[in-house]
């Protein structure tokens, strides 16, 4: 007689609390969803509605997608990993996401309905109740059974269709992070599907480079009584103090071909700002991104190990846009599934990430020559003063200025060389002060007119030393 497999109750502790260890990874899965039903609709006016209520410890998500009908949402919210949806063009499709808020509120509910004329029907799912139980000595569909109920709701003042998640009862561990209004909408911003800033300079370019190959979706989501829906944390600049900030200056945007055809795999862009540094974290921006139906993959540092040096992916601003149904993310969304198509896909990455890099090297040096110049400068003009005041035999002032200013010059000219934009305000400060010093009116300190010729020699050959042997500023 066959034997008739067995699926384990752990099996749920596994796609709830084992796959989703960051509390606010649920508004991805749910966001993510409601992004596929509001596709399915053609729609171009796609809202999700957030209500966070610290009082009651509560959270509800609402779309106006599609909605699901009475028999859509009994198999869809209830039957486990056997989503309906199609891998190639809808961004969930492994039918666990839903489940995720299971490992941090006490009940999970999902109210819907798909016409008007429809009474809308709740599931709930008892998670309470399922940590409460011991999986290992109960199957998964007795434990389903045991904590979800189904029911049906009167009309009320729903709206004609819609999906509403409720997460009822936050997990006191999880509610500073999935309560906190600025942290959900910061995380929304960065991860979701949610139209970029006018205020960014480059988004008209961006969205004219991507809508070439995807519709970029992108959905007004709103907390709670925001007047205005959450967007991309892309601003003017790039800020990283009160008082210097990096100006956004220059798009560069790449396409990947597939692994067998010349139609795109991917597409890339780049933003580019006269800043040559790590940027802050705290900002949002950060780093070379990927995304997929314009939901983020991974955090900041996904192609970090693409890089010969790893820190200059925390230098550049950019995005990749996978294409290819066949690059896939993994159960946890933070990378993608092995294959070919990855591969070949990770060494164009790894081929523009040197360039990234070359050019990171290259801002970096250039910096580096503009901060010794900088030193330089103002070494000189310490000797400058230190020659000028006297303590010194007009020989010994001569030798640190010429010392000075040879450093000084060999730095500026190697400057020059860089044809940069900051030579010219390098030669303005320069000259002045290379030209400024004349030895020949050089003349004795007036404190020192006091002391002998026969005591002033001796000190000022020791003052002379103390000059050659340490920087100017010290001596």
């Amino acid at each position: 007689m066959p034997h008739l497999p067995i699926l384990g109750g752990e099996l749920l502790d596994l796609v709830t609390a084992g796959m989703y260890d960051n509390p606010l990874v649920l508004y991805r899965e749910y966001i993510q969803n409601s992004a596929d039903a509001i596709a399915a609709r053609r729609s171009q006016n796609g809202s999700v509605q957030i209500t966070i209520n610290r009082l009651q410890s509560q959270i509800t998500i609402r779309d106006n997608g599609t909605g699901l009908t009475p028999e859509e949402t009994t198999h869809r919210l209830i039957d486990l990993g056997c989503s309906r949806k199609n891998p190639s063009s809808d961004r969930g499709f492994r039918g666990i996401g839903r489940l995720s808020g299971l490992a941090f509120v006490d009940n999970l509910e999902f109210i819907t309905r798909a016409q008007a004329n429809e009474s809308p029907i709740r599931i709930s799912w008892n998670a309470k109740a399922l940590r409460e139980m011991d999986l290992s000595h109960t199957n998964a569909e007795t434990i389903i059974r045991n904590i979800t109920t189904i029911n049906q709701l009167s009309n009320g003042e729903w709206p004609d269709r819609f999906f509403q998640v409720n997460l009822v009862h936050v997990n006191r561990y999880a509610v500073s992070t999935l309560l906190n209004e600025d942290t959900v909408r910061r995380y929304i911003g960065e991860v979701c599907p949610v139209p970029m800033t006018n205020h960014f300079p480059l988004a008209t370019k961006i969205r004219e480079f991507v809508s070439k190959y995807t519709d970029c979706l992108a959905l007004d989501i709103r907390i709670n009584e925001d007047q205005q829906p959450i967007e991309r944390p892309f601003e003017k600049t790039i800020t990283l103090t009160d008082k210097f900030y990096a100006p956004f200056n220059q798009l560069e945007t790449h396409t990947i071909p597939q692994v067998d055809s010349n139609d795109p795999a991917a597409i890339l862009w780049l933003a580019h700002t006269p800043y040559s540094g790590s940027i802050p974290r705290r900002l949002g921006i950060r780093g070379l991104r990927a995304r997929v139906g314009n939901i983020q993959i991974g955090a900041d540092n996904v192609f970090e190990h693409l890089f010969t040096e790893p820190r200059f992916n925390g230098w550049c601003v950019g995005e990749l846009h996978i294409l290819d149904s066949r690059i896939v993310p993994n159960g946890r969304r933070d990378y993608f599934e092995t294959g070919p198509h990855l591969r070949h896909l990770e060494n164009h990455i790894g081929a523009i990430a040197v360039q990234i890099s070359t050019r990171c090297r290259g801002a970096s040096s250039k910096r580096n020559k503009i901060r010794n110049f900088d030193v330089a400068t103002q070494r000189l003009k310490k000797a400058h003063d230190l020659a000028k005041s006297g303590y010194l035999l007009s020989t010994d002032s001569a030798a640190l200025i010429n010392r000075e200013r040879t450093k000084a010059i060999e730095i500026h000219q190697a400057l020059i060389q860089l044809k940069s934009s900051e030579q010219y305000s390098a030669n303005e400060a320069f000259s002045p002060v290379v030209d400024s010093f004349d030895v020949s009116t050089l003349a004795p300190n007036p404190k020192l007119k006091s002391i002998t010729k026969a005591t002033l020699k001796p000190a000022q050959i020791a003052f002379g030393t103390i000059a050659q042997k340490l920087p100017p500023d010290q001596a």
